[in-house]
């Protein structure tokens, strides 16, 4: 009997938080789509919706016609107030600072250069969270975004490869500068969180559950959707295409390997290539990429350098495609700035390269989100999921 009493208690949890995460994903939606989408009875799903009402948790909208007989429907909306986070979006030149709501909506509040060394990050990061719990008391989580490799687990930065940092255990380290704070700190690296938001409202991959995220930057990292889920490793390191090597004797990676993919496709690489001969306007990388873009249109050197950048980025894909089949490759980061002209040109050589059969129903597709949205995004939705979880399972 008292088993059966706690896993009544468990599902009931779990309808709650099946119904408030869809919320969160579809707002606007009504009791009777709940209905419809979950397979709970009607006075099941009001219950369940009165009773996020009265935590908060959920309000009413406006109400909208319907097509099906019966009252008007009664739009429902995650509360945007009901919980907070800050995000924090770490690049290798700058690191952005924002808050993420219940709603999933977020704003961008601040914006530094990322200092050269971890203890100067972490004592300006410290500073900066510390103003903000200051002055808000709905902070349910802190949401890291990192470009390098992480342990979920220890809350920690393994390897950061442009920076040359490893092993920064970030939440004893915060904890050091804040002191004792009942706040959850989550970190996770930013192509598995751009993913992750693609997938949250990307209409073009709703349907699909096995993908690869290719995200450039100043590196090039990755995420794998395998299955539905993002697939994070025995160790956390899945999804690192940019360390996969095209050539044996080829340049030197920071990694310590050579002729990594990330050394033949990634923005420094590339406006280094057209520095050699010219110069792009621009104070760092992801500036002077957008002018090189800018300047492919006019200028023939500019337009050799992206053409050479697709063919390396069709060499990666095509070992990707034949090995993991997926549907759908999407290129992110500041990949999401390229013209579809050049990615034209990696679909083609895809297509004539790898296995027919992998690539019959291949979508390959740039971000709909920018580097710095997706990862706040992503953020969003990492904290407002787990402190979703923490109240009802």
């Amino acid at each position: 009997m008292e088993i059966k009493t706690m896993n009544s208690e468990s599902m009931g949890r779990s309808n709650r938080l099946a119904i408030l995460d869809l919320i969160r994903k579809y707002p606007g939606i009504s009791r009777r789509d709940l209905v419809e989408m979950t397979g709970l009875n009607p006075s099941t799903v009001t219950n369940i919706v009165f009773d996020l009402m009265e935590s908060n948790f959920v309000e009413e909208g406006g109400k909208n016609a319907s097509n099906k007989p019966g009252k008007r429907r009664v739009n429902l909306l995650p509360a945007k107030n009901a919980a907070n986070a800050i995000l924090i979006k770490m690049g290798v030149e700058n690191t952005q600072i924002g808050i993420g709501y219940l709603n999933n909506d977020f704003e961008k509040i601040d914006e530094f250069s990322t200092p050269s060394s971890a203890d100067a990050f972490l004592k300006e990061i410290g500073r900066r969270i510390a103003k903000i719990l200051k002055n808000s008391e709905k902070i349910k989580g802190i949401s890291i975004s990192v470009p390098g490799i992480v342990d979920k687990q220890d809350i920690s930065m393994k390897i950061l490869p442009h920076l040359g940092w490893k092993d920064i255990k970030v939440k004893d380290e915060m904890e050091k500068i804040l002191g004792k704070i009942n706040i959850p700190i989550y970190i996770e690296n930013e192509a598995k969180l751009s993913l992750m938001a693609e997938m949250y409202f990307n209409d073009a991959i709703q349907k699909m559950v096995n993908g690869v995220y290719i995200y450039i930057s100043q590196g090039v990292g990755g995420a794998l959707l395998i299955n539905g889920e993002i697939f994070l490793g025995t160790s956390f390191t899945a999804g690192e295409i940019g360390h996969m090597s095209i050539d044996a004797d080829g340049p030197k990676c920071h990694c310590g390997n050579n002729g990594c993919w990330e050394e033949y496709i990634s923005i420094d690489t590339v406006v280094q290539k057209y520095n050699s001969q010219k110069q792009l306007k621009g104070s760092n990388f992801k500036s002077q990429f957008e002018d090189l873009i800018a300047k492919s249109e006019r200028d023939r050197f500019a337009d050799e350098v992206l053409n050479e950048m697709m063919h390396y980025l069709s060499v990666g894909i095509v070992n990707i495609v034949n090995i993991l089949n997926p549907q759908f490759v999407m290129i992110g980061g500041m990949g999401e700035k390229i013209p579809n002209r050049y990615i034209q040109i990696v679909r083609n050589e895809v297509n004539r390269k790898a296995l027919g059969s992998a690539t019959k129903d291949l979508l390959i597709l740039t971000s709909s989100m920018d580097m710095i949205q997706s990862a706040l995004m992503g953020c969003t939705l990492m904290a407002m999921d787990e402190f979703s979880k923490g109240v009802f399972l």
